[in-house]
Formats: structure tokens, sequence, C-alpha cells
């Protein structure tokens, strides 16, 4: 069967997330994709049933239990967020600031994609990681093991027991607004988790949890990095400003929108 007929008959379907579908199918990138114009026979009933699955709104990543992040492949499921490329732009810039020796802390590991990229780059990094889902720590265990990458999981409702002093804590946490949420894509509230989504406070409830104890588990000079909303950029640097923390990196994602922030304990 011609892929372009598959197309042609699903006009309603994201083609991009389509070409997700295909291009595992066809087990090559979206840039070879072009080079594919025939079916598998096998493949065709498989095919037709994920494009249904697509209409009732189910992600592409949660139909192949698959998503890439910094060029690493991860299992997702709906227990966890689906990394975005935007978060891309937060590991790369930790990555240029990290010697590799350092104790790290991420809070609200998800599905790993922070912590295990960090550790694929510097293996001599120690990183202990919190979520307070069980859910996702055994989505984060699957990753960990596949990517044969030393982390410690630890069930926390944001940090672990005692205070245990680390060079970086690192956390994309929930950062979106009720009236935010409400407006998102019905992908999105069907079907990801909410948990790691929407918090109260416009957006701020767990950022300032954070801000509030993060001091006590940094050494002297230690860094402190969020992703964040990007309307929320200034709230944020009220909070840490006002906490002591010297502004190290606004940085911007891949749309040139304010997305995160590296700060330094004083």
């Amino acid at each position: 069967m011609k892929k372009d007929e598959i197309l042609g008959a699903f006009p309603e379907v994201s083609p991009a997330d389509l070409n997700y579908l295909l291009c595992d199918i066809f087990s090559c990138n979206p840039a070879e994709l072009s080079q594919y114009t025939d079916l598998p026979e096998d493949k065709v009933q498989l095919l037709l049933s994920w494009i249904s699955r697509l209409n009732q709104g189910e992600p592409p990543q949660y139909i192949l239990q698959k998503a890439w992040f910094y060029g690493l492949e991860f299992y997702v499921d709906a227990r966890v967020l689906i990394p975005r490329y935007d978060t891309e732009v937060l590991c790369e810039a930790l990555l240029k600031r990290l010697k590799g020796n350092e104790a790290v802390l991420e809070i609200g590991i998800g599905s790993g994609a922070i912590s295990i990229t960090l550790k694929s780059h510097f293996p001599g990094l120690s990183i202990q990681a919190t979520d307070i889902d069980p859910g996702a720590l055994e989505v984060a265990a699957i990753n960990i093991k596949r990517h044969s990458a030393q982390i410690e999981l630890i069930q926390a409702d944001l940090f672990p027991q005692g205070e245990p002093k680390y060079d970086l804590i690192v956390s994309n946490p929930p950062y979106v607004c009720a009236a935010e949420y409400q407006s998102l894509d019905t992908m999105v509230q069907d079907y990801e988790p909410k948990l790691a989504i929407y918090a109260e406070d416009d957006g701020l409830a767990i950022y300032k949890r954070i801000i509030d104890k993060a001091s006590n588990y940094l050494r002297d000079g230690g860094l402190l990095a969020f992703e964040h909303g990007n309307m929320q950029q200034q709230a944020l640097l009220s909070l840490t400003e006002s906490a002591n923390y010297k502004t190290l990196q606004k940085g911007k994602d891949l749309a040139q929108r304010d997305r995160f922030l590296i700060l330094q304990k004083q």
C-alpha cells in the first residue's frame, strides 16, 4: 500500500503526528521519510490501529511508548509528561557549566530525561532524583536501566530526607496555572498527567516551595536551575533575588521565548 494513500485518507490527522508513527514503522528519522513510499502489507493494520488512537486524541509518543530527547530514546507512558524539545536548551546550558564531578539533585524526575542526559555526558556526576509520584519513578527506573545510568531514585515531596549537600539542584516542575491549563490542547489535558503540569498560585506554588528550602541543600556557590513558563521569568527572578540568589543566565527556548533560569547561591 502506498504511504501517500494512507496520508490522504486521514486529512484530519496531524501530519507531524502521523510522520512520527511512520518513522517508527520504517525505522528512519524524519529527514529520511520521503525515501519510503510503499507501506509493508504487514504494517498496514498496525498503522490503521495507531491512527484510530490518534483520532481519539492520544499522543503518538504514548502510542509508541517512545520519545526522543537530546538524541536519546526514552520510554514514556501516561504516567509521565512527554519530554519537550524546549527543555533541551536547559540541559545544553547546564552541560556547559558542569565540570563532571558534581553532586546533583533533580526535583521531579518524571521520565528521567534531564538527569539521564546530564549523566550520559558526564558519567562522573553523582545524581539523586526525587518524584512524589511512584508511577513516574517506575518510568524513570525503566529509562535509567535502558541507558545504564547510575541515578538514585527517591520518592519524596520535593527534597529527600535530611539535608544532603548538592552542587546543582535542577527542576522542571509543574508550572501551568489554572487559566492556562484550561486552554491547553485536549491531547495534553486528556492524556498527560495533570500532577506534572498544573500548579496553584499562578503556577508558582512549587517554585516557591523549592526556593524556600533549596539553600539548605546547596553548597555555597551551588547552582539552582529551573525551567519555567514563558510569562513567569520576572516573577521567578523576584522570588530568587529576594532569597539571595545571583542570576547567572536567563535562557530562551527554541522559539525564543523565556524558558529557564540558572541561579547561584551566594
